[in-house]
């Protein structure tokens, strides 16, 4: 696992929000040594933070293959 690796920082960055106060959508980046891996939007922060992480999966599988 990425985060396990010494030496390596994995941290999500807030980047901003969409829409009315009732019914915010949040987008978040997932950063790793504070390079962009990938971006995620959601009806929740966590929710927002799980797509970038799954987001960022997707390239980083992508790429490999």
């Amino acid at each position: 696992e990425i985060q396990k690796v010494k030496g390596n920082t994995l941290s999500y960055e807030e980047v901003g929000e969409e829409g009315p106060d009732h019914d915010k959508t949040f987008v978040f980046r997932v950063l790793l040594n504070g390079k962009i891996l990938g971006e995620g939007k959601g009806k929740s922060k966590k929710e927002a933070e799980q797509n970038a992480a799954g987001n960022a999966l997707n390239k980083i599988y992508n790429e490999t293959l």
